[in-house]
C-alpha cells in the first residue's frame, strides 16, 4: 500500500483484538486508536470526557442522558442525542483516516469509512474456551464470571453496531477477513498472517 490505509478491528470480546490491533500497528509502524477516540471526539463538542465514556459503545443512550439533562445543558442548549455523539465520533475517525494510515479498534470504524480507499476490516473470533481464558486471566475473575462478561460485552458491541451501520456485528460478509484467534499459537503469528493477506 503507498498511500494512506486504514485497518479498522471489530472483535469479540476475549478474542484478543485489544492486544492485537497495537501489535499490528507497531509493526506496521502506524498509530493505533481505540480509547484515544472518546477524548478526541469529546474534545471536538467541548463535552466532559467522563460522560462520554459512559455512553461509548452502548445504545441505551436516551434514558441515561435524560438522567443527567441538567448536567449536560451546561454544555449547550441541547444534550446529545446518541446520533450526534456517533456523527462527532464518526468525523473524528474520518479526519484521523484523512491524515493518516493506522489502525482503529471498534467504533463502527469498518462502517464509517466504507468509502475509503485503502480500508480492510478485519473481525477477530476465538473459541468460548480460549476467551474465557483470556477474560479470567486478565481480570483475575472466575469462569462463570468471565462467562457472563463476554456475553454483556458482547451484547453491546452487537446492539451498538447493529443500530448505526444497518449491518449484523459478527457476520463475515460485513468484514475483509474474519480471523479465528485460537488456531494461531501467538497473537504474533496473528500478526504475521495479518500482514501477509494485506500485502
Amino acid at each position: 500500500m503507498t498511500s494512506k490505509f486504514v485497518i479498522s478491528i471489530g472483535r469479540q470480546y476475549g478474542a484478543g483484538g485489544r492486544s492485537i490491533g497495537p501489535k499490528l500497528a507497531s509493526r506496521l509502524g502506524v498509530n493505533y486508536y481505540d480509547k484515544e477516540l472518546i477524548p478526541l471526539a469529546a474534545k471536538e463538542i467541548g463535552f466532559d470526557v467522563r460522560i462520554f465514556e459512559q455512553v461509548d459503545e452502548k445504545t441505551r443512550f436516551s434514558r441515561f442522558l435524560h438522567s443527567i439533562e441538567g448536567m449536560l445543558h451546561s454544555f449547550g442548549e441541547n444534550y446529545m442525542s446518541s446520533e450526534m455523539l456517533f456523527k462527532v465520533q464518526s468525523d473524528v475517525i474520518k479526519k484521523i483516516a484523512e491524515r493518516e494510515s493506522c489502525v482503529i479498534v471498534g467504533r463502527c470504524s469498518d462502517y464509517v469509512l466504507r468509502n475509503h480507499e485503502n480500508m480492510i476490516s478485519i473481525f477477530f473470533t476465538a473459541t468460548m474456551e480460549d476467551r474465557i481464558r483470556r477474560v479470567a486471566s486478565r481480570l483475575a475473575i472466575s469462569e462463570d464470571e468471565a462467562i457472563e462478561r463476554i456475553n454483556h460485552e458482547d451484547r453491546n458491541r452487537a446492539s451498538y453496531y447493529n443500530c448505526f451501520t444497518g449491518k449484523e456485528w459478527g457476520r463475515a460478509e460485513s468484514y475483509t477477513f474474519c480471523i479465528n484467534t485460537s488456531f494461531f499459537e501467538s497473537e504474533e503469528q496473528v500478526v504475521d498472517a495479518i500482514l501477509k493477506l494485506i500485502k
